[in-house]
């Protein structure tokens, strides 16, 4: 049974402390934190690490995060990364979603994928992004317009709606074939 470690009581503390004293009334009942690591173990093996800059704990159900790097292992080594420019995580649907610039490697697929958000669900191992998505291996370049799916290892990645450059000439296939 998969057992997700969040560290809540030690932010919402971390943040309890770095509370100034100027803060505003209606600010007050929010909890904030940097340098914020998240993750779920099964096995003594982290399954995936969430890292943030900054964390607002608005309410007990998410979080909103700040430059987030969602890594994601497989057999205890990193496997893939998705980082943004902000981000939530939802605690009861155990999903995260990075948006601003997303990016999306695979370490063990040599791929890249590019898209303005892409959500995790944790329990289903699943990837995905809903807006045009941009599939990068070596020179190989693929638009998927409607997003992609795929499993935290990109070893199957579902194209919703696909459109391919092809080389301009000779030179640049030969390029690609490198």
């Amino acid at each position: 049974m998969k057992k997700y470690v969040v560290w809540v009581i030690g932010i919402w503390a971390l943040g309890a402390c770095g509370q100034s004293s100027s803060t505003p009334v209606e600010e007050a009942d929010t909890q904030l934190a940097t340098q914020v690591s998240i993750f779920s173990s099964k096995e003594n093996q982290k399954e995936w690490v969430l890292h943030a800059d900054f964390v607002n704990f608005e309410n007990m159900q998410s979080a909103t995060l700040k430059n987030p790097l969602l890594v994601l292992k497989q057999n205890g080594q990193d496997s893939a990364r998705i980082s943004g420019n902000t981000g939530t995580f939802d605690y009861a649907a155990q999903q995260v979603a990075i948006q601003g610039n997303a990016v999306l490697e695979s370490l063990s697929e040599q791929a890249r994928l590019t898209a303005s958000a892409f959500f995790y669900d944790i329990a289903q191992d699943k990837i995905w992004s809903d807006t045009r998505t941009v599939i990068t291996r070596g020179s190989a370049r693929s638009v998927a317009i409607n997003g992609v799916q795929t499993n935290s290892k990109l070893t199957k990645i579902i194209i919703k709606k696909h459109s391919t450059r092809l080389p301009k000439d000779a030179s640049e296939l030969k390029r690609a074939s490198l």
